[in-house]
């Protein structure tokens, strides 16, 4: 900590926002011996500061306990950074207007995550574990030499406070002398989950990107948090429903007009419901295999039946000792978390073919308006979420209601041919179909729907 003390010294130049970034992306925190300089809260639910240096910008460590988080604060006149040093920090940002605060977007900043803050944004900084602190450098320019004057907002009491020279935290507080003045009834607050009220999943923004291993281990988590309801609430919302029933149709009229099919490996086979019920529509006899990273999905597949593998079938394939007619991959292939993983199970499910043997997946389309597709295309320029490990379609999501965050991949049909060619595959037919608008009907091009794909040996 010294050393960036020295190396915030020798800073000699005019600070501006950009310039105060580059500077922050410069710091090493691998190098920071931070743990003596950590203060304690001075009271239960606040944060504790430990205030590093004033100039030429000031330089603040955070240490936010377990399911703390600041007041909704209001940045006038200053801006910053926040970089993460350990654990995980919520960054919230609202929109004032028309006398409305409006909560409009919630990112995640992991260790080594950089949050901005420029002037005039409205956000709180929430430590959401419940176990786990998180410990933070925070860079403003100019320096808050005092919380004179900054406006803090109470969504319980919809109040608006301005606090004095005697604020020790962004805080709302009753300690006598906390603000200058409150203001009741300053607002009417809309909150992400009423703003979002029709939607049934809410993107997360994580930075950076985690790796794929923690990837993995999220979507289980995800996926297992809902597996004893999964195929009463995703399976049966209406537009779902019509989605995949049309997928599982497809795809079975395609196995009906196969010569032989005696195996059928289904990747992410979740509950096993949609494999058995493929079978059950294409009218034929064979065998299913299924593998899933959730081990709770797993037991109900097994439960109705299915051979199932609790696997990372991307990383982990030491049960496959035979070849299959059939593999699908459906719902699921998007959560595969880097194009290299793709590689690698493209060309593990090419190898377990057999000659005349069909794969089959669906993905959802990059160029879709009616989807996320158009929203993470432009994120990953807007945000240069390249920066921090993303490649172009990369979105994290949450479930409303729930906890748990999973990973999804959007496709463009150029991206995917090219990811076949390298694994020795080739595509035979290319289906479109539509999933929120349109659901289950098949539409013209990649533009309107999410993308089918069957495969075949090149």
């Amino acid at each position: 900590m010294n050393n960036l003390k020295e190396k915030i010294s020798l800073f000699n130049k005019e600070v501006t926002f950009e310039k105060l970034g580059e500077f922050v992306k410069s710091i090493n925190i691998d190098q920071l011996n931070y743990e003596s300089f950590i203060n304690e809260p001075q009271s239960q639910g606040d944060y504790g500061r430990y205030i590093h240096t004033l100039e030429p910008f000031e330089c603040v460590l955070i240490n936010w306990p377990a399911e703390v988080e600041s007041a909704v604060h209001y940045h006038k006149g200053l801006f910053g950074y926040v970089l993460v040093l350990e654990g995980e920090l919520d960054n919230i940002s609202y929109e004032l207007k028309n006398n409305q605060l409006i909560e409009h977007s919630i990112e995640r900043f992991r260790r080594k995550g950089i949050a901005p803050e420029p002037d005039g944004i409205i956000h709180k900084l929430r430590n959401n574990s419940k176990n786990k602190r998180a410990i933070t450098l925070h860079f403003y320019y100019p320096a808050i030499h005092s919380f004179e004057g900054m406006e803090i907002f109470n969504l319980e009491k919809c109040a608006m406070g301005v606090l004095s020279k005697n604020a020790k935290t962004a805080k709302w507080s009753q300690e006598q002398g906390h603000f200058k003045e409150i203001r009741e009834k300053a607002f009417e607050f809309i909150s992400f989950e009423k703003l979002n009220d029709n939607k049934s999943h809410h993107i997360t923004y994580l930075n950076p990107k985690p790796s794929d291993f923690q990837i993995n281990k999220m979507n289980a988590a995800y996926f297992g948090e809902q597996s004893m309801k999964y195929d009463f609430s995703d399976f049966n919302q209406p537009n779902r429903k019509l989605y995949i029933d049309s997928i599982d149709q497809i795809i079975a009229s395609s196995i009906k007009e196969k010569k032989e099919v005696l195996k059928h490996l289904d990747i992410a086979t979740g509950t096993g419901r949609r494999a058995l019920r493929i079978k059950e529509l294409s009218n034929r006899a064979y065998e299913i295999f299924g593998v899933d990273i959730s081990k709770d999905m797993c037991k109900i597949a097994e439960s109705r039946g299915l051979r199932t593998f609790h696997q990372d079938w991307a990383n982990d394939d030491t049960h496959i000792g035979e070849f299959f007619d059939v593999i699908t991959f459906l719902y699921a292939f998007g959560h595969l978390a880097s194009e290299e993983a793709r590689i690698t199970t493209l060309k593990k499910i090419a190898s377990y073919l057999t000659d005349n043997g069909t794969i089959y997946f669906d993905v959802f389309s990059l160029k879709n308006t009616n989807e996320w597709g158009r929203l993470a295309d432009q994120s990953f320029d807007e945000k240069n979420m390249k920066e921090f490990g993303y490649q172009r379609g990369d979105i994290f999501y949450r479930k409303k209601g729930l906890n748990e965050i999973a990973f999804i991949h959007y496709f463009t049909l150029n991206e995917i041919n090219l990811l076949m060619k390298k694994c020795g595959l080739k595509v035979t037919k290319v289906k479109y179909v539509g999933y929120s608008k349109n659901p289950g009907a098949l539409v013209s091009n990649q533009q309107n729907g999410n993308i089918l794909i069957e495969a075949q040996k090149n």
